[in-house]
């Protein structure tokens, strides 16, 4: 029986050992591999002992690891046929295929292990794996290469080996996947989609995630307990459309372990709302209950105030009060709003939350990730968003407020939210619009929402011709070239492809060599050093940069020329050159 897993223990699970595992742009396995550890001890356990896998591990060590993890993918496939819980076993089956596919290509292990196989070497450790890459060819690479092995390379060097290991179990997950995963995939995908649809307008590839989504869509009421798990474990502003912005909001403050109520919410798609609802809510407390539509707090248009919400509710006032927000998606300040923007007309979720009167409310608008504006009252916060109570404001500005500053037990109030801000936005360049209160002397949150307009942000402009985007170097070399952007679904329309032209791919597929044995270079949006473009490019010895990420990929492929660095890792756009639209 499986027993379920304290978010203390499966935030540990994610931050100290899953994060440390797979790469930051790894989500599609590390989020399938946490969907299924989420409520399942026995198996996060099980699934600690891979993600933890020591690179002093040897060559043959390894490959036993290796081998246990296809045979306990066998065995879950196996379970499956001969179980009446046919998609759980097939998802733990993908559990352990997935480590096994992160582990000899993607995670931290072929990282760490090219970076000492990079010491040992210095500068020409590319060199001398693509050496023994001819030397040791893959399966695909025996199919246009004939190489004899350089006998200035150590072949019992043990790290070699060990890379030697990742590479043999790279062949055989391709031809393992295309025979066994790729089916099992495709038919939970086609009967998940044809027999289950999602209640709300979202797009989800992966099938993994969509099961979840839609099983998470059948709560009539989610704890908040429960919807930080599923932020933790990949499904992220996919969420708004269940349970709206402001739900969506406290998720994600909650699951970087900031402090908020206790919290509930009704998603959009709840059919009743009648008192089964609130059957498991304690009697005795009073609550907010807070709109939080599908459009609400969002990065375009945060919809302040035009939804109805209602502070201090006794617990026999809920029903009426949570109908009343529900219906506030049709009052005429609203309809307004949506004329004058242009927007579609809400669905709207309720968050229910336990309410204390608190000491001090207040809201921070970020400026930068150093500055912003702080505005606060005594009391609850509708003083200060109604207009009855003249707030004191305080200018941050480089870390620093020149007004003095109001204090908690936790600090100062402005360095806290500084901090907090950093930690939601994942240390980029987005701010934070935040709603706050102080309650036992404590700061606790109470919304996060990305700023809708930022204050005082000038436009910054490139002065430089050239625009460089950075990945990992997977293959030495450098080329000028013309580029092309491949999309996988379309890969047998590709009948015209240009001998020395620069591919660029998401990724690459072993079906693909009649395209990558012409191409002088390679560009890819994910992958690591040891994926099938990286493999292919020094066995074929041209040029290759790995996961350049999404957004750059975007940019890539709008170009005519680009300039490949593979000794660099670096992707170049001359803007002289660029493409006329």
């Amino acid at each position: 029986m499986e027993k379920s897993v304290s978010f203390e223990k499966f935030y540990d699970f994610k931050k100290n050992h899953c994060d440390r595992f797979f790469p930051e742009d790894l989500t599609t396995w590390s989020s399938r591999i946490l969907l299924e550890c989420m409520n399942d001890e026995d198996l996060l356990e099980d699934v600690l002992k891979y993600v933890d896998i020591s690179n002093d591990i040897s060559a043959e060590e390894l490959d036993q690891t290796m081998q246990e993890l296809r045979d306990k993918t066998n065995y879950y496939l196996q379970q499956a046929q001969e179980s009446d819980h046919y998609y759980e076993m097939i998802e733990k089956a993908l559990v352990y295929y997935g480590l096994l596919e992160s582990l000899d290509e993607l995670a931290s292990f072929a990282t760490n292990l090219i970076q000492k196989i990079r010491e040992k070497y210095g500068d020409s450790y590319l060199d001398v794996i693509a050496s023994f890459d001819k030397g040791n060819l893959s399966v695909d690479g025996k199919k246009v290469l004939q190489e004899e092995k350089d006998g200035s390379i150590d072949d019992q060097d043990e790290l070699l080996q060990k890379y030697l290991i990742l590479k043999k179990w790279q062949d055989k997950q391709h031809g393992y996947y295309q025979s066994v995963i790729e089916p099992v995939l495709m038919k939970m995908d086609e009967v998940y989609r044809e027999e289950k649809p999602l209640p709300v307008d979202v797009e989800i590839e992966d099938p993994i995630l969509y099961r979840a989504f839609y099983d998470l869509s059948k709560k009539p009421l989610i704890s908040m307990e429960e919807l930080k798990k599923y932020y933790l474990a990949g499904l992220d502003r996919e969420m708004i459309k269940l349970v709206g912005g402001k739900a969506y909001g406290l998720a994600v403050l909650s699951a970087h372990n900031l402090p908020i109520p206790e919290s509930y919410v009704i998603p959009v798609n709840s059919n009743e709302v009648n008192w089964d609802l609130f059957a498991d809510l304690d009697l005795d407390i009073h609550y907010s209950v807070r709109s939080s539509a599908d459009i609400e707090d969002g990065e375009k248009n945060s919809f302040a105030g035009m939804f109805d919400s209602y502070l201090d509710v006794t617990y026999d006032n809920l029903l009426k009060k949570t109908k009343k927000v529900i219906d506030s998606k049709n009052n005429s300040r609203l309809q307004q709003y949506i004329v004058t923007n242009h927007l579609e007309q809400p669905n709207m979720a309720v968050v229910i939350q336990k309410y204390v009167e608190p000491e001090y409310a207040g809201v921070w608008i970020g400026k930068d990730d150093k500055s912003g504006y702080l505005e606060h009252v005594r009391g609850n916060g509708e003083k200060l968003v109604s207009g009855r109570m003249t707030p004191k404001c305080e200018i941050w500005e480089n870390g620093v407020c020149k007004e003095e500053s109001l204090t908690c037990k936790d600090g100062v109030v402005g360095e806290l939210l500084l901090k907090y801000q950093d930690m939601v936005t994942n240390h980029s360049s987005e701010v934070a619009d935040f709603e706050w209160m102080i309650l036992d002397g404590h700061l606790v949150m109470l919304q996060y929402r990305p700023v809708t307009s930022k204050i005082d942000i000038l436009d910054q402009v490139e002065s430089s011709d050239k625009e460089v985007f950075s990945g990992i170097p997977a293959s030495p070399g450098r080329v000028t070239a013309p580029a092309r952007f491949v999309n996988a679904r379309k890969i047998n329309q590709v009948t015209d492809w240009q001998e020395g032209d620069i591919l660029l791919a998401w990724f690459t597929d072993p079906e693909w060599m009649h395209i990558l044995s012409k191409s002088s270079a390679i560009v890819t949006t994910v992958g690591g050093f040891l994926c099938h473009a990286a493999i292919i490019a020094r066995e074929l010895g041209i040029p290759c940069v790995i996961g350049v990420g999404p957004k750059a990929m975007k940019k890539l492929w709008e170009e005519d020329v680009l300039t490949v660095d593979g000794n660099q890792g670096t992707v170049e756009i001359d803007k002289t050159k660029r493409k006329k639209l």
